[in-house]
């Protein structure tokens, strides 16, 4: 038993690497059956831009967070997406391999000392199956989020320790059939976890963009909806609207927004609580050049 035990052990922890050295391999094997890459290093954004609402996106930016009658927070975010290789399945199919991760850590800054509460690390390997010139895309991923509780929280409130993870495959479909709409929903199933309940998520959105202004401008509102088994289903519901502004050859993007958020907090370390706030803030994309 003690060794049924360990083998089982050994084949959970390995089942990331495998997907990784998987994922890896098939710009190898696509070019084995007669599929040639396009290119290198091609850009994470121009298929499957990131998620404009979603508060566990890897992106660059800082917003404020006001609970109405609570602590006033400063969330920081610092993450990205790259796109590894792209090759062509088949007549209007392509396929695409990316690289993201990222850090997201918030503050209490109604403390006098702004103490650190806590930080989510997130890690990201996604494989998008692309219709054109539709921009139906079916994203594939690995995802991993670890939660880690600040310094000065523990020695605030003293609290269990207890380190939170877990290791998922993540499947959304995304469309875009104007340059104005686009809608998304799918969900996912955490294969590994610590000390996590229900295994599984559901996630949609819709983001809706204006025309643009001045050449390089243009409004938009968008709204995320997710619900994970372990907080027995309940919803969490985010929505952002701003201005986004882009230069010409669209290398980089800003995004200046407000938002309101309400449900279980996007941190796995309180993500038994319910919390709902208020936040402003920018975002930034750095990211690969859209051709």
């Amino acid at each position: 038993m003690k060794r049924a035990g360990l083998f089982g052990k050994l084949a959970r922890g390995s089942v990331p690497f495998v997907n990784l050295a998987v994922m890896l391999a098939l710009p190898g094997l696509a070019r084995a059956n007669g599929i040639v890459p396009e290119r290198p290093f091609p850009s994470a954004r121009e298929y499957y831009p990131p998620l404009a609402a979603d508060p566990t996106e890897p992106s660059y930016g800082a917003r404020m967070i006001y609970p109405p009658g609570g602590a006033r927070f400063g969330e920081i975010t610092v993450g990205d997406y790259v796109g590894l290789t792209r090759w062509r399945l088949a007549d209007r199919w392509n396929a695409q391999l990316n690289l993201g991760g990222g850090v997201t850590s918030r503050f209490n800054l109604s403390t006098e000392r702004n103490s650190l509460e806590v930080t989510d690390f997130s890690f990201t390997l996604p494989l998008d199956i692309v219709l054109e010139p539709n921009n139906r895309v079916l994203r594939l991923a690995y995802w991993h989020t670890s939660s880690h509780l600040g310094d000065d929280f523990i020695g605030r409130v003293n609290p269990p320790l207890q380190k939170r993870a877990y290791d998922a495959f993540k499947g959304m479909l995304s469309y875009t059939p104007s340059d104005w709409l686009r809608v998304y929903g799918g969900g996912s199933y955490a294969f590994n976890q610590i000390n996590l309940g229900g295994r599984g998520a559901l996630q949609c959105g819709a983001e809706l963009m204006s025309r643009r202004f001045w050449g390089i401008n243009h409004l938009f509102l968008a709204q995320d909806l997710q619900s994970q088994e372990r907080v027995a289903w309940n919803p969490s519901y985010n929505i952002r609207g701003g201005l986004k502004w882009f230069d010409a050859r669209r290398i980089g993007a800003a995004s200046l927004f407000v938002e309101y958020f309400t449900g279980h907090p996007y941190y796995l370390q309180f993500q038994q609580q319910r919390e709902s706030h208020w936040g402003f803030g920018l975002r930034f994309e750095i990211g690969n050049p859209v051709s």
